[in-house]
């Protein structure tokens, strides 16, 4: 799906709200998201490309980690 689609699928999606609560929302994490720093967007990215590239660590793997190291909260 190429980007112009994506945009007039968001909104047909916006179109069809008729809660206002939602809208709002909606529109303060649009204005969140503009406001990232550069650094926190190029960091994202790279932590994004380094998921896609399978370099990340499994959930499984960061559970087993977690339940070896703090064993009595998990009893």
């Amino acid at each position: 799906m190429n980007i112009q689609t994506s945009k007039i699928e968001l909104a047909k999606i916006v179109l069809d709200i008729d809660n206002p609560d939602l809208i709002q929302e909606i529109v303060e994490f649009i204005r969140s998201k503009e406001s990232l720093l550069k650094e926190q967007k190029s960091k994202i990215n790279e932590a994004i490309y380094s998921l896609d590239n399978n370099e990340g660590i499994s959930h499984d793997v960061v559970m087993e980690e977690t339940k070896n190291r703090y064993s009595k909260y998990f009893k």
